[in-house]
């Protein structure tokens, strides 16, 4: 019986593209370029950075992994590191508050909430520190739903890894098939999820896939939260 959930954070809970867009548009008047421009290297560069560290392995390296995609990232737009960390401290600092959150994380959560599931972030790093991650969830007010928050750069794993997901089992004295994990991505968020025991329910923010239930192999597919009660029920009763 599940009776703890798991959650990614970027484009499962808050929306990273808000970050990205307010991002190149800081960059952009610095390099007299247009948002659109430095936007597009962004993206690029977060695709390579999430290809790269399907790699890493050592935990050193998964630790120090935003500082190394920073320096990339730096390189790639022609600034140097501590300007783009500049920009990145005013990027956080300014976010817009209003429209990072999804529409149904808030409902959700105080649902999961009032029928008492244990609840907790899973979430990799990219191009800043948890610490940036953990201060935006606190000032939506959001952290107080969540028993645990665990991040590659803080304990040295990425997901896919399942030790992760088991230190998330360990922290709030579950066991994984009492688990569900909740994320957009295939690989670190349903693969990790899967092979450490788990249940998963894929986000697809954009649509593309549609709903369904995999209950044979663990899996549920939805295109926002609200679906989260159903997805327990099924897997659930498949688990029985």
């Amino acid at each position: 019986m599940i009776t703890a959930i798991s959650f990614d954070v970027w484009n499962t809970l808050l929306r990273i593209d808000v970050v990205f867009k307010r991002l190149a548009n800081a960059i952009a008047i610095l390099k007299d370029m247009t948002p659109t421009e430095v936007e597009a290297i962004i993206r690029r560069v977060y695709r390579k950075a999430k290809e790269l560290r399907l790699y890493v392995t050592d935990s050193y390296e998964v630790t120090a992994f935003p500082a190394r995609s920073r320096a990339l990232l730096a390189s790639e737009i022609g600034i140097d590191v501590d300007e783009l960390q500049s920009m990145i401290d005013m990027t956080f600092d300014n976010i817009d508050l209003n429209n990072i959150l999804y529409e149904d994380v808030k409902q959700t959560l105080e649902f999961l909430n009032s029928i008492n599931f244990k609840m907790g972030i899973i979430g990799n790093t990219v191009f800043w520190e948890s610490i940036y991650t953990r201060e935006l969830l606190e000032r939506l007010g959001l952290n107080t739903y969540f028993k645990t928050q665990i991040y590659s750069d803080e304990v040295g794993i990425f997901k896919p890894d399942k030790r992760i997901f088991l230190e998330f089992c360990r922290r709030l004295n579950v066991k994984p098939f009492n688990v569900l994990h909740i994320g957009d991505n295939v690989v670190e968020d349903v693969g990790g999820a899967i092979s450490s025991g788990m249940k998963a329910m894929l986000i697809d923010r954009l649509g593309i896939a549609k709903k369904q239930a995999i209950p044979v192999i663990g899996v549920f597919i939805a295109q926002n939260l609200l679906d989260v009660l159903e997805a327990i029920q099924i897997l659930d009763k498949e688990s029985m």
